[in-house]
């Protein structure tokens, strides 16, 4: 055989080559196209279905969860997705219909498996979906998604926890969040979330003598707290003034202003003689958060202080105070006052 022969041939093959490519991906589209046209012409009818579930009226309630469960496989998974994304924006029993329902669905076990899964996005789907299932006895489950290898399976582990608020979880979450700075946020929004029942494991964890390791754990509850609004959390906050870590007192701070608790201002003005500026400018504004007449008086003396940030958070606050914080700003020279009252006029023309 010549070698142009040989040309001939490899050249056809590689053109009988690319055509079976070609014509391979035409097929693989018209049926991702087909699968994804029969998935919304399902998807429709039982999306009214689902939001009828959790926001018809009784009658209507009942015919819905008769028709979810029946639904085939198929059904199931054109409406599954949207049905998970529902449950967070409901509440009370709308919320628990909806959740029975994917739970009737085996969604529990499909999650579950899917935490096992070498797919860093299916583990991450796992979690946030025992998370939306809520069910008590998957949360060591979702617990152990804080171990992930995967950063963002983490991420959303941390997250899923909000839907299972018992003191042990809460303490695992945040000694993790402690361990990992770049969870801070995820704890403190499904602190936020939880509410009420983490007070007491922040509280708790404020109580413990500071010299425990890490401090970083007492901060970030201490940070926490301001997010829960529980008045209960005050006493242990006002403790955490007296210890010498910066962080702390900083991170105490700011939990006082977010509570606003009048009866806190005398520990927020302790602050104020501190050598640290960053402590004094967090002091006024916890005052400013607070407000009151209390309040006027402490920002009164921050608006004298040496450090000109401390100064201006100071006559910030006092801008936004009303009549008689602009009183105490038009009594004085300081510079940042005058800049402080400048502002306010401009915003007012």
């Amino acid at each position: 055989m010549t070698i142009g022969h040989i040309g001939y041939w490899a050249a056809v093959t590689i053109g009988l080559g690319c055509l079976v490519v070609v014509i391979s991906l035409i097929v693989i589209r018209l049926h991702a196209d087909r699968e994804e046209r029969l998935t919304h012409e399902l998807r429709t009818p039982l999306w009214r279905v689902v939001l009828t579930l959790s926001a018809g009226e009784p009658d209507e309630v009942e015919d819905a969860h008769r028709r979810l469960l029946g639904l085939s496989a198929d059904e199931r998974r054109a409406v599954e997705d949207d049905a998970f994304a529902l449950v967070p924006k409901l509440r009370g029993e709308a919320r628990q219909r909806v959740r029975d329902v994917l739970r009737a669905w085996g969604s529990v076990d499909q999650a579950r498996n899917s935490t096992t899964s070498p797919s860093a996005v299916r583990r991450a789907r796992g979690y946030y979906r025992l998370g939306v299932l809520a069910l008590d006895e998957r949360a060591g489950d979702v617990l152990a998604g804080l171990d992930d290898r995967d950063f963002t399976a983490r991420r959303t582990a941390m997250l899923a926890l909000a839907s299972f608020p018992r003191p042990e979880v809460i303490e695992q979450m945040l000694s993790t969040a402690a361990a990992d700075p770049r969870l801070r946020h995820d704890f403190l929004a499904a602190v936020d979330q939880i509410g009420e029942p983490a007070a007491a494991v922040l509280v708790a964890r404020l109580e413990e003598p500071v010299t425990t390791d890490p401090v970083r754990e007492q901060w970030l509850a201490a940070e926490a707290l301001g997010l829960v609004g529980n008045y209960t959390a005050v006493p242990a906050l006002e403790a955490c003034l007296k210890e010498p870590d910066e962080e702390l007192r900083i991170a105490a701070l700011q939990a006082l202003g977010e509570l606003g608790a009048p009866g806190s201002m005398t520990g927020v003005a302790s602050q104020l003689g501190d050598a640290s500026p960053e402590i004094r400018r967090s002091a006024t504004t916890a005052a400013g958060m607070i407000g009151g007449p209390s309040a006027l008086l402490v920002l009164e003396i921050g608006l004298g202080d040496e450090d000109v940030e401390v100064a201006r958070t100071a006559a910030n606050a006092l801008r936004r105070s009303g009549r008689a914080g602009r009183t105490i700003l038009e009594s004085t020279s300081v510079p940042v006052a005058r800049e402080a009252l400048a502002l306010a006029d401009l915003r007012a023309s």
